[in-house]
């Protein structure tokens, strides 16, 4: 199946569920999308070799390890204050609290699996995604996308836009599959939203690794960096930010400082164990793409990589 058929079937299944006031829109690597490109939540990690989407690994990785820290701690310290260690039982006992209580929630953020992303090799200039052990890519002059728009209703929030982006695929070890891959968080979302976002994927893969608001090349960081920031507030910046919005004349201001100041080192640790959880994770990669994502790894894609095999 070629990649006009997969959008033709996609365009028409679309037709048959969404309603009459159905929004889609395809986008290509050539192709302006819009004038602002926007990472919004989605860009996780963006450098000159490439950009990985969100998972939304960066709001519960970590959890576990907080809520064992928190009913830990306290724990393991008034054991400390109550038992007097007079036999090996007594202390073998609360090394094991402090185990399963403190090791074990860590180990287990830092080592379960995570998600995979979908990566944007800009070296390469080839798109990656890794679903239900099976890996797929397609070279970027070749990569087609579509959005498309649609809408849920509840009782609680009333009608809700919900937008989708999402990528075609191919399989590296069936060239015959393909699949869509979802690239941002639909929920919220309207087409001009997913449009910015894919002229930001666009302008990096095109004109990048850096560029202006305008998405032309630039030779400086400081867009990419103040986008990225203003979407993925760092512990530091919120207590500056807190810190900054203190009034004589309030209280509450004060005090909300003061509680983050204590919650911080919470904070910190999640930062933390997502950013070495993460590192870890690009080991679990195929090598094809371990290899690829490497600072000194070789230039080819995957396509032509199955092209020598194919010989």
């Amino acid at each position: 199946m070629n990649l006009d058929n997969c959008i033709d079937e996609k365009l028409t299944a679309l037709d048959q569920v969404l309603s009459t006031n159905k929004r889609i829109k395809t986008f290509f690597p050539d192709k302006q999308a819009c004038g602002e490109p926007s990472p919004y939540l989605d860009v996780d990690t963006q450098d000159e070799i490439c950009l990985r989407m969100q998972t939304g690994e960066h709001i519960t990785r970590g959890a576990t390890t907080i809520a064992g820290w928190l009913g830990g701690i306290p724990t393991i310290l008034s054991l400390t204050l109550i038992v007097d260690f007079n036999s090996f039982e007594d202390f073998y006992g609360i090394l094991l609290f402090f185990v399963f209580l403190i090791i074990a929630p860590l180990l287990w953020d830092l080592f379960s699996p995570m998600p995979y992303p979908v990566i944007f090799n800009r070296r390469t200039q080839e798109v990656y995604a890794y679903f239900k052990g099976e890996l797929y890519h397609t070279r970027w002059d070749r990569a087609r996308a579509i959005a498309y728009e649609d809408y849920m209703v509840n009782q609680y929030s009333g009608k809700t836009n919900v937008g989708y982006l999402e990528i075609l695929l191919q399989g590296y070890n069936d060239p015959d599959k393909w699949i869509w891959a979802n690239l941002s968080m639909p929920l919220g979302r309207t087409i001009e939203m997913q449009s910015s976002l894919w002229e930001y994927l666009r302008s990096y893969m095109n004109n990048g690794p850096w560029f202006d608001e305008h998405g032309n090349p630039s030779a400086s960081d400081r867009y990419n960096r103040q986008q990225l920031e203003a979407y993925h507030e760092t512990t530091r910046q919120r207590l500056k930010a807190k810190r900054a919005n203190i009034r004589p004349d309030d209280a509450t201001s004060r005090l909300a400082y003061y509680v983050y100041l204590i919650w911080s080192p919470m904070e910190f640790l999640k930062e933390w164990v997502y950013a070495m959880a993460l590192k870890r994770s690009v080991r679990t990669w195929p090598k094809e793409v371990q290899e690829r994502l490497k600072p000194n790894g070789p230039t080819t894609s995957l396509t032509e990589l199955q092209q020598t095999q194919n010989r």
